[in-house]
């Protein structure tokens, strides 16, 4: 999430520093981060071959590291890699090969530097508990020891263990009480907790170190509205009516910006309380979740897009029901190598979000939308592996694939959604 933004932390990461040895100068490295530097460039532009995926990128990986072992970059990422096949052991193992590299060819920053980035990457993949042993590694070399607890603290939130955060969070204040984001924090974990009045507390002190902390400003506003609508914790705060009497007055007054925003903050909301509930759904492993979450936001993004007057409200459950065709019509033609995998994901997800939002009460309609969804899915796959045939496929000139497109999508290829 990003630092802007409600009931998150900020994090500042280092800048790097020079290597202590010269690996970097040696042949074998220099080989090892340009076949590299290929593989991430595939990644950001696959112009003309797919980026690798599953056991091709880490057999690529692996032929790397057999000519330069040390090379840290690729072992971290094939520890990750192995991790999310479900090889944890050999996943470690080859993460902890990677920071020993780190620790004998380069300063210590970046070797702070590095668990952060480690950490991140499992916070980011639903590992909270393999990001929180990192942290505990780290804690061992950084000497802001407040800001690991800090950051730990926020690892026991989506997991559920609310206990855990706050004691973590009360060691980060304990060893430093004057920082304006710590007592933040605390006050966002106290909301989570239902804790109103000592959030106020922890939030007024934060202002008062730091009147212009964006994240504490607007967690203020969060815990007013609390407040003012009798919402006991952060998940009734994310699930919240939307005002739609406010929301008219801002079109009255012509300031459809502002209308825009506060519909996108209402739902990056009902995604943040979503993402809550998956986190402790043990009907799916860590790398399922990731791609739920990544579906979920992939596909309602696209419909934001689609959406002529950029007023798409997530929970708007009939409006995904009756467009629901033109909007997978919308996404096949959008995503690059579509596959049963990914199609399949996208369906679990729209599915999971909506169940959610009714088991909260927050929406109803489920049953009809799972309905309409099934009822559609043979003919959407066909047409998915229909347009993969000529997708790519330089037989077909591009009138004829608009012809075929035309044919497939009724038109929709060429226009909004809505």
């Amino acid at each position: 999430m990003s630092k802007k933004k409600t009931g998150v932390k900020e994090r500042k990461k280092s800048k790097k520093k020079g290597n202590k040895k010269g690996i970097e100068n040696t042949d074998a490295w220099n080989s090892a981060d340009w076949d590299y530097s290929q593989m991430i460039a595939t990644d950001m532009m696959p112009l003309l071959s797919a980026p690798l995926v599953g056991q091709e990128r880490i057999d690529y990986l692996s032929d790397i590291l057999e000519g330069c072992p040390e090379y840290y970059p690729a072992l971290i990422e094939l520890g990750y890699r192995y991790m999310q096949e479900g090889k944890d052991k050999d996943g470690k193992a080859s993460i902890d090969k990677g920071l020993q590299s780190v620790n004998t060819h380069f300063s210590k920053e970046n070797l702070i530097e590095t668990y952060y980035e480690i950490c991140e990457f499992f916070e980011k993949h639903f590992r909270f508990e393999v990001a929180i042993e990192y942290y505990n590694q780290l804690m061992e070399i950084e000497s802001d020891k407040a800001k690991v607890y800090d950051y730990i603290s926020y690892c026991y939130y989506y997991p559920g263990n609310i206990k855990k955060a706050f004691e973590t969070q009360q060691k980060a204040l304990e060893l430093n009480d004057s920082n304006a984001k710590f007592y933040c924090n605390m006050g966002w974990i106290e909301m989570v907790r239902g804790n109103l009045d000592t959030a106020k507390t922890m939030l007024d002190k934060s202002l008062e170190l730091d009147p212009e902390d964006e994240v504490t400003v607007n967690n203020y506003k969060a815990l007013k509205l609390m407040l003012k609508n009798k919402l006991k914790n952060w998940e009734e705060y994310l699930l919240r009516e939307t005002d739609y009497d406010y929301l008219e007055k801002l079109q009255d007054e012509d300031d459809f910006g502002k209308n825009s925003l506060q519909i996108q903050i209402y739902n990056r909301d009902k995604i943040e309380a979503f993402k809550y509930d998956l986190t402790r759904n043990s009907k799916y492993t860590h790398a399922e979740k990731y791609d739920i979450l990544f579906s979920l936001n992939y596909i309602l993004d696209l419909i934001w897009e689609s959406y002529e007057s950029d007023y798409f409200h997530y929970d708007d459950i009939s409006t995904v029901e009756v467009y629901f065709e033109p909007i997978i019509h919308k996404f096949i033609l959008k995503t690059k190598d579509i596959d049963d995998e990914i199609f399949n994901d996208v369906y679990t997800a729209i599915l999971e979000f909506y169940k959610y939002l009714e088991k909260r009460k927050v929406v109803s309609g489920y049953r009809s939308l799972k309905k309409e969804m099934l009822k559609l899915k043979p003919e959407l796959m066909e047409k998915m592996l229909r347009y993969n045939e000529i997708r790519h496929n330089n037989e077909y000139s591009e009138e004829e694939k608009d012809e075929i497109r035309e044919e497939l999508f009724d038109g929709d290829a060429f226009l909004p959604i809505f």
